[in-house]
């Protein structure tokens, strides 16, 4: 009897002491540095403060690396904008046909609850390397380059089973594409507007957008047969991402290049820029041209901070001379890691924004006719 009530006792504080330390180690906190350094283990990410973990790019990462995803991006991508979708109509369309908002304030909010693919716009001026820029992502040449200006058009670069290419007029007539406000600029912008399907498998996740160089006298500017710098702010206004490329040979700032960085105001996080055939210059020359490309565009980004520029030559050939191979690649590294991953998560958040600031929209819309009936018999 001893001997089992000794192995009895034994066996229940061994049990009793497992668990009481087994939970306070669970229960100790948590420091900010163990969490951050945890995040960059889990994820092989580079954040240095705790509050960069609290955008959405962030936690999306977070959640993948807790639960492997299963399904593909389309299909989470999909699902997302369904919910978003039923949100809608379920909680903020009836209250906008209670009351009428579409008169008060007539948009085509629902093209931004369309799975439509994150849009990404360049810009700059002519032979920056746009048209190069954009065949380079797509592994071969879809766009016509050369060393004279050679894009007239604003074109629209999007997935599809066989290269094909898409009039501007069915581009705006298409329900199921965003680009139906385009039509209001006229029938002579439409003549310079066209899609593209392409194949490739970078355009399953995102979508392009080439545009005409920008032009410098003030004479060219007034050929436009269109007002350039509304189709530009339509464009930055639903682009994800906008890339502002620049030529070592024409860092000059024009009117209608000041102009258009005013069309940013309100959209500055979507700007990168981006200086294209760096190859082409010996480690002091690029140095020479990167200061006065910064001093030239001080005075037209309204932002507390310059803008960080990419710094390499992006074209389907090797690199023109030995040096900064591997400060190029690793600006394109950089370059497509915003592409390909933060672009389409932070497309996402835009979606679910743009709800929120629907809901508070109509909200005001709402509040502010519902005492008007009541007092209209003082009148």
């Amino acid at each position: 009897v001893f001997v089992f009530c000794f192995f009895f006792v034994s066996i229940f504080f061994r049990k009793f002491f497992f668990d009481f330390f087994f939970a306070m180690a669970i229960r100790a906190p948590v420091g900010r540095l163990e969490l951050l350094s945890w995040v960059n283990a889990a994820q092989d990410t580079d954040y240095h403060r705790i509050e960069h973990l609290c955008d959405g790019v962030a936690y999306c990462q977070t959640f993948d690396a807790v639960h492997p995803r299963k399904a593909t991006w389309d299909e989470q991508f999909n699902t997302t904008c369904s919910e978003i979708k039923r949100i809608y109509e379920d909680s903020i369309e009836p209250v906008e046909k209670r009351y009428q908002y579409e008169l008060f304030k007539p948009t085509y909010f629902s093209d931004t609850l369309k799975p439509n693919k994150p849009l990404v716009l360049f810009l700059g001026p002519f032979s920056a390397g746009k048209s190069t820029f954009i065949n380079y992502l797509l592994g071969h040449d879809c766009l016509w380059t050369g060393p004279q200006p050679t894009t007239d058009k604003f074109t629209i670069i999007m997935h599809g089973t066989e290269e094909s290419k898409i009039s501007g007029r069915i581009l705006t007539s298409n329900p199921e594409l965003p680009f139906r406000r385009l039509a209001e600029f006229g029938n002579q912008f439409l003549e310079t507007l066209e899609g593209i399907q392409v194949p490739a498998d970078f355009l399953k996740n995102i979508s392009l957008i080439d545009t005409p160089g920008v032009l410098e006298s003030a004479r060219e500017v007034h050929s436009r047969a269109y007002d350039y710098m509304k189709v530009t702010r339509w464009f930055i206004e639903r682009a994800d991402l906008v890339l502002v490329l620049f030529d070592l040979s024409k860092l000059d700032a024009g009117m209608e290049l000041r102009s258009m960085f005013q069309q940013f105001k309100g959209h500055e996080s979507k700007l990168r820029m981006v200086l294209n055939k760096a190859d082409q210059c010996a480690p002091q020359e690029l140095m020479r041209v990167y200061g006065p490309l910064f001093w030239n565009l001080s005075t037209l980004i309204s932002t507390t901070g310059p803008r960080r520029a990419c710094v390499s030559s992006f074209w389907n050939k090797p690199y023109r001379g030995d040096h900064n191979k591997e400060l190029f690649d690793e600006e394109k590294a950089d370059l497509m890691y915003d592409l390909l991953e933060v672009v389409p998560l932070q497309c996402l958040d835009k979606r679910v924004t743009a709800v929120m600031q629907r809901a508070l929209d109509v909200q005001i819309h709402d509040t502010v006719p519902t005492p008007v009936p009541s007092h209209t018999a003082l009148y």
